[in-house]
């Protein structure tokens, strides 16, 4: 019975990733029990405000979770991946930014190419310009501060220590990918691929810089470029105070449609692009961390 649970130095790691869902889930029940009481009525749509709130609170509970988890076994946040604030503002951070926006800003040259890009001026100026910039820039952010260490923190670590980096890297990749096609409207088969590649660039970061801060800094870029700075469509919905009046005609593997360029099949190519290069770039191995 014993051998069930423990493998010999500690919880086996699918017992630990339990506790872990559990913990995030009670957590989380509770962030969104206590969000669903504040005024929002006047907040609609893809607002960043929207965004802040709930994003904030994910990262709280991922970090709740994530310290409770490590001070039972033992480890600190590094371990897992996660960068301190001296880490998270440094090198890596903004190299991952770099790669954020060169991916995205690839995607809609390609489908400016193709003739399925079109931008007509701002769609907001002056003070409001600067409102939602800043709102932008912080909801990004915290996209990238939350998802990445809810979802390749712990969880990613943990889960590689039972089956091994890449199977879980890859299991994690499709299961984020299925995330966004199960729970976003009108998802299509093409953003649960593009997701999937995108994560695996994200997990292959990971590895070879050692840290979370190249993956918040890719992704925090990433969906600024795309949601704000090329105004493209997330979900069905261009988002509120978006920088220009962009739109996007042609058929959906040329423009993503509904779903934004994210869905294009312009981002299978740069996505792909930037594994191969990622790879090329950083070739040591760095992550996970040897056990203590």
């Amino acid at each position: 019975m014993k051998r069930i649970f423990h493998n010999g130095t500690e919880l086996r790691a699918g017992w630990r990733l339990l506790v872990f869902c559990i913990l995030v889930f009670v957590f989380g029940w509770a962030a969104r029990a206590g969000l669903v009481r504040l005024p929002l009525e006047s907040y609609h749509g893809l607002h960043p405000v929207l965004f802040i709130l709930a994003d904030a609170l994910m990262l709280l509970v991922a970090l709740i979770a994530t310290l409770i988890m490590g001070r039972f076994e033992g480890r600190t946040l590094a371990s897992y991946g996660i960068p301190g604030i001296r880490e998270l503002v440094g090198r890596k951070f903004w190299l991952g930014a770099m790669w954020g926006f060169a991916m995205p800003s690839a995607m809609i040259l390609l489908i400016f190419l193709g003739g399925g890009y079109q931008a007509h001026g701002l769609n907001v100026t002056g003070a409001a310009l600067l409102k939602y910039a800043a709102l932008w820039l912080l909801a990004s952010l915290l996209i990238g501060l939350s998802e990445e260490i809810m979802f390749r923190g712990y969880f990613l670590y943990t889960l590689a220590d039972g089956i091994g980096f890449w199977p879980a890297a890859i299991l994690e990749s499709i299961g984020f990918g299925a995330l966004h096609y199960f729970t976003k409207p009108f998802e299509r088969w093409e953003d649960w691929f593009a997701v999937t590649l995108i994560t695996i660039f994200i997990t292959l970061a990971l590895r070879r810089t050692g840290s979370l801060a190249f993956p918040i800094g890719m992704h925090a870029a990433f969906d600024f470029a795309l949601i704000y700075l090329f105004s493209g469509m997330n979900g069905g919905e261009f988002a509120v105070g978006r920088l220009l009046n962009a739109q996007f005609p042609g058929p959906n593997r040329l423009t993503g449609g509904l779903l934004g360029p994210e869905a294009s099949w312009f981002t299978f190519v740069a996505a792909i692009a930037a594994i191969i290069l990622l790879h090329l770039t950083y070739r040591e191995v760095k992550w996970p961390l040897p056990k203590s």
